[in-house]
């Protein structure tokens, strides 16, 4: 008897234990997942909600400690500029979220629990409040590595869009400018000769209206000459011959 009654006494003490943890965990869980318990939640407050869940200011979350986003934390980006990213990829694990507790939810929970300085037991915590929903080990890391998968697959995306924004607004735009540039100096070359040709026809022009004015005026003068002949000649006829 006393051989069973010690271990009675140490898993009750596991128990009570795992049990606190649990309904700690069930608290913080409340703020982002439904928890059935005997007693009615008190009202979610909006800022807690999964729904309104939105910070003015990224902190330091767990999320960023962890492998797979410690990148996005640590980039050149300020936060400020990056909150539309954030709430980008809120929105894409969100919509991708599976029914019931994974990576996502434990995540959103590690996040709400900054203010414990021990990082073990916010995860620990965090852990024993979603076991409660069906969450294991397995089905944690399981999940997570999926939510990887998705990042990976959404940057594939990604990038392909952003290669198309390349070719359509940058790449394009620089073709135009060289046919552009090409354009400009075939009509430079254009003006330049047209300048040539209007150089050479205005000298033409000089050139014809010297010929035009010399001819008028040799036109003129002999014309003029042989009025005078004539006249001259009329008058002797009169004068000569009756």
């Amino acid at each position: 008897m006393k051989e069973n009654v010690l271990p009675e006494t140490n898993v009750f003490k596991t128990l009570k234990q795992h049990t606190t943890m649990a309904n700690f965990g069930k608290k913080i869980l409340s703020a982002f997942v439904e928890v059935s318990d005997d007693k009615k939640p008190e009202a979610e407050k909006p800022p807690e909600t999964k729904e309104n869940y939105q910070q003015p200011e990224p902190l330091p979350i767990a999320i960023g400690t962890s492998t797979f986003s410690s990148t996005t934390v640590n980039n050149s980006y300020a936060p400020a500029a990056n909150s539309k990213f954030k709430e980008y990829f809120d929105k894409l694990f969100s919509e991708a979220n599976i029914p019931g507790p994974d990576y996502f939810e434990f995540s959103k929970m590690i996040e709400a629990m900054q203010a414990v300085p021990d990082e073990q037991v916010r995860y620990i915590t965090a852990f024993a409040g979603l076991s409660v929903q069906g969450l294991d080990k397995q089905k944690l890391l399981t999940t997570a590595s999926q939510y990887l998968q998705l990042l990976q697959t959404d940057a594939n995306n990604f990038h392909s869009t952003v290669d198309a924004a390349l070719q359509e607004k940058v790449h394009e735009k620089k073709r135009q400018m060289e046919e552009k540039e090409k354009r400009i100096q075939q009509l430079t070359q254009e003006i330049s000769m047209l300048q040539n040709e209007m150089l050479n026809m205005q000298n033409e022009i000089k050139e014809n209206e010297a010929k035009i004015a010399a001819n008028t005026g040799g036109y003129k003068y002999e014309s003029e000459v042989m009025k005078d002949r004539i006249g001259r000649d009329m008058e002797k006829i009169k004068r000569y011959i009756q």
